[in-house]
Formats: structure tokens, C-alpha cells, sequence
């Protein structure tokens, strides 16, 4: 379903004011017939049975094109089947992609799981990353792959590269080139395959990490981002401190009230901006209720710290009542440590959903 807004901005993106083309969409899309233009769909389940004149951009869970297209086609999907003749190149991005046909040019291709079969046939060069990959088909040119697990039994033309943790080779390949690669053993080169240049393994590039001012750059970014919140709680503090404080203070004293609520729109608004970007006409409505969900639920954050920091010095028994930048500053330290957890995540989405629960209880009491 998130495919469904992809295509939409690729409509967007790529369509020409000057050339024609036809947009589909809905749960299920079907094009069966001849069409003499470039296609945009987005569906549920994608099928393009019939012939296309021109490039096919599709997106949904599922998107089968068993046709033939004359141009290029460009997919994404959870499931995404090439079983037709593409006149030019493919570029596509799945969780599982199965190629059984013909591509006239390039294919490059993203998977957990990419299959090329036998029988299938790519013009030129054959891109491919996934964690299993198994090409029997053939490639005129070069086979570049990288993952987890790659498996050759098919016809290369020129050579192969590879760069996966275990590279086999089957009897029934046949390189017309050079085979490079790296992975964690040889390579287990089967009896029968035939090879017409050399057999190199080469080691990975060495891995250095990266480090920020003598910190890894994990490191870093955490403490970037504390002190972006920092500033803008302190922002906020100066500029609305009354609010800053009683917003703070409402998330403490009524958490599991705001917690729930949080949730609620966390759930909420992306399903429902789902729903929008099915049409055209509702994605740009979709995309601005996404992104007011991420502005409050980040900028939010710093609300939370000064109820944590102003909880923690009410318990210290420090300051009565509690400075108001002096709580910014502890709650958000203390918000910051335990993102750095190993289980972070489950804080930072609580205080997410918490931050945006305390400003969408307090719009809606405002607006009552």
C-alpha cells in the first residue's frame, strides 16, 4: 500500500508535460489490453498482461507484468514478477522479485530474494542485491551481484563480480570472463562449469569507522540530536515558558491519558493518509497529515523533557517551584541517556506518542 503514493510521485517526477500517459489506481489494476502510452499504476496487485507502448511505472504489494512493454519498466512492491518481453531496462525494488523473460537493455535489481530463471534473457548488464540470489537465466554482458548468499548456473557473457558471504557456481554455468570476488570461503566452483578467464578472490575493503570529532558517528548523532533538543526546548522555554511548563506538566500528571492518545494518532493518521494517497488528488493532503504527525511528535519532545526534569526536581526537593531551563536541560540528559539504551527505541517511541497525545488532548480541550 505505501507503494501507492511512490507511484503517485513518480508521475509527478517523471511524466513530461509534453508526452502523453494513462494513470491507473485502485485496489486491483489490470491492463490487458494494447496501450499506446507510458503506464502509471498503483494498486493493491498490479497485472499488465497486455502490450504497453512505452515504460510501465508501478507500485503496490503486488505487481506482475507478463506482457510486453516496449519501453522500461520501473517497480516497487513487496512482490514484484517479470514474465513478458521489456524493450528497454528495469529497475525494481521488492522483497521478492522473479524474473522469467526477456529485458532488451540493463536490470537492476533489489530483493531479499531475487530468482532469474532459465530461459530468461538481459541484453546487457545484470545489477542485482539481495540476500538469496539465484540467476540461471542469461546475461550478455556483466553479472555485478551482492548479498547474502549467491547462486550461478546460468550464461554470462563478459564476467562476473561478486560480493556475498558465499558465492556457488553450478555446472551448468558458463562465464565468458573473468570471475571476481570476495566472501567469507572460496567459492565452491562445481565440475562442468565452464570459465573462459581467470578465477580471483579479492578481500572486502577494509571497513575503517567513520568517526565525528573522535566519536563514532552513532555516538555523535545521539549527541547532535541532544543538543538540538536542548535548543529547542530551551527556544521554546524562553519564548512560551508558561506553556512549556504547563504542557509538561500535563504529560506527567496525566500520562496513561496521553500515552493512549499518542498511540491512537500514531496508528491513526498514517492509515489514514494511506486511504488519502489511493487517489491522486488526496496525496498531497495525505503527505501533510504525515508530516504534522512527525513535527509534533518530535517537536513535542522537549514538552516531555521539561515534565521529566521538573518530576526529578520536585523529588530532589532542589527548587520550588522548579526552574523552568534547569528542567529542560535534566529532562532532556536524562531522555538522551536512555535513547542510547540498548532498547532506546521503546523510550523514544513512548515519549513520541506520549509528546503528541499532551498537544492533540490539549487541541482538542482548546477547541471544545
Amino acid at each position: 500500500m505505501k507503494g501507492m503514493g511512490v507511484a503517485a510521485a513518480l508521475v509527478l517526477a517523471l511524466a513530461a508535460p509534453v508526452e502523453a500517459f494513462v494513470v491507473q489506481t485502485g485496489d486491483v489494476v489490470t491492463i490487458s489490453t494494447s496501450l499506446a502510452d507510458d503506464l502509471y499504476a498503483a494498486g493493491t496487485a498490479v497485472s499488465v498482461t497486455g502490450t504497453v507502448d512505452g515504460d510501465v511505472v508501478a507500485a503496490g504489494q503486488r505487481v506482475e507484468v507478463t506482457g510486453r512493454v516496449t519501453g522500461g519498466v520501473l517497480a516497487a512492491a513487496r512482490e514484484v514478477r517479470l514474465d513478458g518481453q521489456v524493450g528497454r531496462a528495469v529497475r525494481a525494488v521488492a522483497q521478492t522479485m522473479s524474473l522469467t523473460g526477456t529485458v532488451g537493455a540493463d536490470a537492476v535489481v533489489a530483493a531479499a530474494t531475487v530468482t532469474v530463471t532459465e530461459g530468461t534473457r538481459v541484453g546487457r548488464d545484470l545489477v542485482v542485491a539481495g540476500e538469496d540470489i539465484q540467476v540461471a537465466g542469461e546475461v550478455s554482458r556483466y553479472l555485478r551481484a551482492a548479498g547474502g548468499t549467491v547462486v550461478v548456473a546460468g550464461r554470462v557473457g563478459k564476467g562476473l563480480r561478486v560480493d556475498a558471504r558465499r558465492l556457488t557456481i553450478m555446472p551448468t554455468a558458463v562465464i565468458g570472463g573473468d570471475v571476481r570476488y570476495s566472501a567469507d570461503a572460496e567459492a565452491d566452483i562445481r565440475p562442468g562449469a565452464r570459465i573462459s578467464g581467470s578465477v580471483q578472490r579479492v578481500p572486502p575493503p577494509p571497513r575503517r569507522p567513520v568517526r565525528v570529532p573522535g566519536l563514532p558517528v552513532s555516538q555523535a548523532l545521539r549527541v547532535w540530536e541532544g543538543l538540538g533538543l536542548l535548543v529547542l526546548g530551551l527556544v521554546a522555554a524562553a519564548v512560551a515558558p508558561q506553556a512549556v511548563r504547563d504542557g509538561g506538566r500535563a504529560a506527567m500528571h496525566r500520562l496513561p491519558a496521553n500515552l493512549a492518545a499518542g498511540v491512537a494518532l500514531l496508528v491513526v493518521i498514517p492509515v489514514l493518509a494511506i486511504a488519502l494517497a489511493v487517489s491522486i488528488v488526496g496525496i498531497p493532503l495525505a503527505a501533510i497529515l504525515v508530516l504534522l504527525l512527525a513535527a509534533v511528535a518530535y517537536g513535542a519532545q522537549p514538552v516531555v523533557a521539561a515534565g521529566v526534569g521538573q518530576v526529578v526536581l520536585a523529588l530532589l526537593r532542589r527548587t520550588r517551584p522548579p526552574a523552568l531551563p534547569l528542567a529542560v536541560l535534566l529532562g532532556t540528559v536524562i531522555l538522551t541517556a536512555l535513547y542510547a539504551l540498548p532498547y532506546g527505541w521503546i523510550v523514544r517511541l513512548t515519549v513520541a506518542a506520549t509528546g503528541a497525545g499532551t498537544v492533540g488532548l490539549a487541541a482538542w480541550r482548546a477547541r471544545r
